[in-house]
Order: structure tokens, then sequence, then C-alpha cells
């Protein structure tokens, strides 16, 4: 509720008034103070449509992201600035997005890595998002800037935005906001910076608050309770080794037909193919970190006929060949 009372007073200096902010939302203004209070995702899309609809300014998610106080990220905020250094908290907020709430960690997501060095922060948002999409993406990409602001004190060196949508009608406030060159149309949205920003020490950095408020951040995720049928197939795949089975088989192993999967992933903004190569991903980061197993065995596990196949999806899913993530995460070499 903290990002809610937030939000309220933001868009009050917008001339928005609370009371027509939270229209149709089931919050009251009262609401606002009690800290204990959480919002749902039909409550935050509502709110943010209000926004939208209420607000003037074409490129409201971009100023929101910039302006959000870090205290509205909760104990998730302070998991990360008491990491050592700015690399560390970049890999805190990945691991633990989920407890941020919202759409975070599900219908959009966002994962790291370093390509050469270039340090590269990537977000994905499911089409599910619908209208607001492109509003969540700019959210996330403001606060990349602030939340940076906030943890380490500097601004972030980013040398290239890359969007992958087309510029939009407030294409200006971009390169207001980003003192680097934007592209847009490009094939993933990726913040991409110095490399040498992430050993960054953090003035606030401390191992045994760090350790404490993570732990808070893994109960948060858990209290988060799993959808039940995107688990049962995530099971499937992962009991099979990562190697899917058509939606059709997957359908009839729950009892479902593949009209009725489809229909009920889709009312959760998810994907089968998305669900499957989630998993996979998760399978194969896994194996290339802790095992010496070779890129062609892990391929033919997870259902590719071959390596390359393999190589450019797990491209598409991380952004670096298989090879490079293993050098990039200390991952044991092939023997």
């Amino acid at each position: 509720m903290s990002y809610v009372a937030w939000l309220a007073d933001f868009l009050r200096g917008q001339g928005v008034a609370p009371a027509d902010l939270l229209a149709g939302t089931g919050i009251d203004e009262q609401d606002l103070a009690d800290p204990a209070a959480a919002i749902d995702d039909a409550q935050h899309v509502t709110l943010l449509r209000n926004a939208r609809a209420l607000c003037a300014l074409p490129e409201l998610g971009l100023e929101i992201g910039i302006h959000r106080h870090v205290s509205t990220l909760d104990r998730f905020g302070f998991a990360l600035m008491c990491c050592e250094t700015f690399g560390e908290a970049l890999g805190v907020g990945c691991e633990f997005q989920g407890a941020v709430g919202r759409f975070t960690g599900r219908q959009l997501r966002i994962d790291s890595f370093t390509d050469g060095d270039c340090a590269v922060i990537r977000i994905e948002a499911a089409p599910e998002l619908g209208d607001l999409r492109l509003f969540a993406i700019e959210d996330v990409l403001g606060n990349i800037l602030t939340t940076t602001r906030w943890v380490t004190g500097r601004d972030l060196p980013i040398r290239e935005l890359r969007c992958a949508y087309a510029a939009p009608a407030h294409a200006g406030a971009y390169r207001r906001c980003f003192d680097c060159p934007v592209r847009f149309g490009a094939a993933h949205t990726e913040v991409r910076f110095d490399a040498s920003f992430l050993a960054t020490r953090l003035p606030l950095a401390s191992r045994n608050a760090a350790t404490m408020y993570r732990e808070h951040c893994r109960t948060l995720v858990a209290e988060v309770a799993p959808d039940a049928l995107v688990e049962r197939i995530r099971a499937r795949v992962l009991e099979a080794c990562g190697r899917p089975e058509p939606l059709e088989e997957c359908a009839d192993g729950l009892g479902l037909s593949a009209r009725t999967l489809r229909r009920r992933l889709r009312a959760r903004g998810v994907s089968y193919q998305l669900i499957v190569d989630r998993t996979r991903a998760e399978v194969a980061r896994r194996e290339l970190r802790g095992t010496r197993r070779s890129i062609e065995e892990l391929a033919g596990e997870l259902g590719f006929s071959e390596a390359t196949s393999f190589a450019r999806a797990f491209k598409r899913w991380t952004g670096m060949s298989p090879r490079a993530f293993r050098d990039a995460h200390g991952g044991l070499p092939a023997g």
C-alpha cells in the first residue's frame, strides 16, 4: 500500500485527486495509511488505467519510474542498499524481483548479464499486459535510473538504451531522461552500461543487514502463493528434464482440454510456451553453472535436436551463448 500512497501523492501534484485515482479499485483513501494492506493485480491494473486516463502526461510511465522513492520497495529496497557492490545488488534484485509484487517477476521480468565490457539489464514484458505493456516497461526503465542513484549515490553510466518497440509519440522524453543513444525497434529492451560499474561499492553496505533483508525477501516471495496450474505445468517440464511435451498432451495429463488450458493460461497472462521456455532456461542455467556436462549433451536433454538450436534459444532467453554464460558465471568447464 505504500506504493499506492506514493502514487496518489505523486499524481496529486499532477492535478489528479486521490479519490479519482482510486475509483473502481475498492481502496479507500483511509486505506493508504495502513502499512499492512496490499493490492492485487486487478487493483493495480485499475490504478494504472485510471492514472493514464486522468493525467495529461504521455510519458507518465517514465515519470512514475523516475520519481518513485526507494521506500516504496520496502524490504526489497533495503536488501538492495545493504549489498557490498552494485553488481551484487543487481543480482539480488533479479533473484527476488517477485517480492516487489504487482507484475514484476511474472508478466514483466528483469534479467542481467554481461556482454564483453558491457553489462546489460534486460526487460521482458508479456504481450498479455496489453495496453499497459509499454507503460509498465517505461516505469521499470525510469526506476532503474532512480534506484541506481539511491543505492550507489551515482548515475548509471549508460552506453545505450535499446527498446523492443517502435518509437512512441513521446520519444523525446526518452532523450531527456536517458543521457545516451536510444534505439527503438531493437530485438530486446535493454539498458546497456559500463560493466566496470558493477564493482561500485555501496555506501550503506552491511553484510548482516543484507542477509536479514534477503531472508525477508525470501519470505515475501514464498507468501505469494504460486499459481497451482502454472506450477503443475512447470513440474511436468522439470520431470521430463526440460523436454517439453506438446500442449495437447500436457492438457490431457492435467485432465483438461487443450482449449481450456489455453484459456486458463491466457487469463493468467502467460502462455504454455512461455512457461516451457522459462523452465528450460532455469534448467540450462543450473546445469551450466554447476556441472561439467557438454553443451551437446545438455541440448539433447532439453529436447533440442542440435546444439546450435539450443545455443540460439539460450541466447534468446539470456542474451548470451551457453559457453559465454558458463564462463561469466564461473561454471565448471566441460570435461
